[in-house]
């Protein structure tokens, strides 16, 4: 087990969002490829005409999900990112 595992095994809340990043039509690719490297972050469908993503990303801390969606703001050919979904999860430990 990595310290990663042991982390969110003891968390006592666990966030869920939900994203639609708009990114230039040119640089799909590598914007997938950018928001792909980012941890606990899956994209569930693309419209590649409209060039949009729907964006999950997941943590046990909300400083560090804020973090994580800010970042995606500064990935080259992302030309707008909006919250559409936001749920916090309280374990009972």
């Amino acid at each position: 087990m990595n310290n990663t595992n042991l982390i969110l095994e003891n968390a006592r809340d666990w966030h869920v969002v939900g994203l639609i990043v708009q990114g230039n039509p040119k640089k799909l690719s590598a914007i997938q490829t950018a928001l792909l490297a980012i941890e606990h972050t899956e994209i569930p469908t693309l419209d590649e005409k409209l060039g949009k993503f729907v964006v999950v990303m997941q943590s046990n801390d909300q400083h560090l999900l804020l973090e994580k969606m800010e970042s995606v703001k500064d990935i080259d050919g992302v030309i707008n990112v909006s919250l559409v979904y936001h749920e916090q999860d309280e374990q009972n430990k």
